[in-house]
């Protein structure tokens, strides 16, 4: 998709998707079991919907990995921790429609497994951002995490079996582990943070998005532990699903997130013939365009030392000269060559990097 108004249609989709299968779910008959059906009905509305704005991202964010390299598995991990969890408010709509939360289904772990592996997966991911930008930070080093994470969801746990209001066997382990996850989450935050700090500026808002919706996922972890641990079952808050609410705005945050990304490579040139030659303007700002692609700036500081000293030394008055003019060009290529080669995340390609620049300067990187 070329044009971002089309590329619109699929998260918008996603979001309407969403919003009329949890309406569907509001009528779907229920067990006769249930003490209090509509808000049996309400909390099912509360755990459909954001299932479709999870699946939603996870599917945009694996649709546009085409020209990404190592960045490739950390996308994957991120889709695969939202597919999970999408799986997870899947098993708790259908406990709560059918009035299941007492079977062996649901007491067998098997609302733990998905959390837990959306836990670990949104971590992995955000290491993974790290580590191919080379940010140093205790929060990558597994003999940090491991235990960090763990001391978190056992002193919560053991807090949990003393003091749990939510009168259901296993109500502390799961607040445990809850936390366990609520702690991975966090590092995942804000390891994103530093990410989205240290990223090329092409990739600096789909990354800010991304953080943010990992902060709400961690926000939301974290709340699901605290009113778990502090609401009786049978409390309005609880049975009509509201503690279900910042789970439904991450998933929004989430589904924005993936736009975002896409984003990233969209290609719109235009293949307008240029009425005036290349202006000394068109000559800096373009480089400094396709200099915001790469992903760690640092990498090419050598390669703008000659822009830098061309601009600084350079007069208002004064048009650049043509052996200035070539020592951009010479700039230009080297940076054509670390995106299409080099750069850590994706692979850039040629016409991108022109549908990049001003029609003027494209017209004289064609016939150079």
């Amino acid at each position: 998709m070329k044009n971002p108004q089309t590329l619109k249609i699929v998260p918008l989709g996603f979001l309407t998707l969403g919003v009329l299968v949890g309406i569907v779910t509001f009528f779907l008959p229920i067990s006769f079991h249930a003490t209090r059906p509509l808000a049996v009905h309400w909390r099912a509305v509360a755990s459909t919907t954001p299932i479709f704005f999870l699946v939603g991202a996870a599917i945009i964010f694996l649709g546009g990995l085409k020209s990404f390299k190592a960045a490739r598995a950390a996308y994957r991990l991120l889709a695969v921790g939202m597919l999970a969890f999408g799986i997870l408010l899947a098993q708790a709509s259908i406990w709560g429609l059918f009035n299941l939360w007492d079977s062996a289904w649901a007491t067998s772990g098997a609302g733990i497994a998905p959390l837990a592996l959306t836990a670990v997966f949104i971590y992995l991911a955000a290491r993974k951002f790290a580590v191919l930008l080379q940010i140093a930070h205790p929060l990558t080093r597994w003999r940090i995490v491991i235990p960090l994470t763990a001391a978190f969801g056992i002193v919560i746990g053991i807090f949990a079996h003393y003091f749990v209001r939510y009168h259901i066997d296993g109500a502390d382990i799961y607040i445990g582990t809850v936390a366990w996850g609520a702690s991975y989450m966090s590092c995942a935050a804000f390891l994103m943070h530093k990410v989205s700090r240290s990223i090329g500026l092409s990739y600096r808002r789909p990354m800010s998005w991304l953080t943010v919706s990992l902060g709400a996922f961690s926000i939301s972890a974290w709340h699901e532990a605290i009113s778990t641990l502090w609401f009786n079952n049978g409390s309005t808050y609880t049975d009509y699903g509201f503690y279900l609410i910042p789970w439904t705005v991450s998933g929004l945050i989430t589904l924005y997130a993936s736009y975002q990304f896409r984003l990233i490579t969209m290609v719109a040139r235009s293949d307008e013939i240029p009425l005036t030659h290349a202006t000394d303007r068109d000559y800096i700002d373009s480089i400094i365009t396709v200099a915001g692609l790469v992903s760690q700036p640092e990498a090419i500081e050598p390669i703008l030392d000659d822009l830098r000293l061309i601009t600084a030394t350079r007069q208002s008055d004064r048009s650049l000269t043509s052996i200035e003019k070539r020592t951009l060009l010479t700039v230009y290529s080297r940076l054509e060559a670390y995106l299409t080669e080099k750069d850590p995340l994706r692979t850039v390609t040629r016409d991108e990097l022109l549908s990049r620049v001003t029609p003027p300067f494209r017209q004289v990187l064609e016939h150079n």
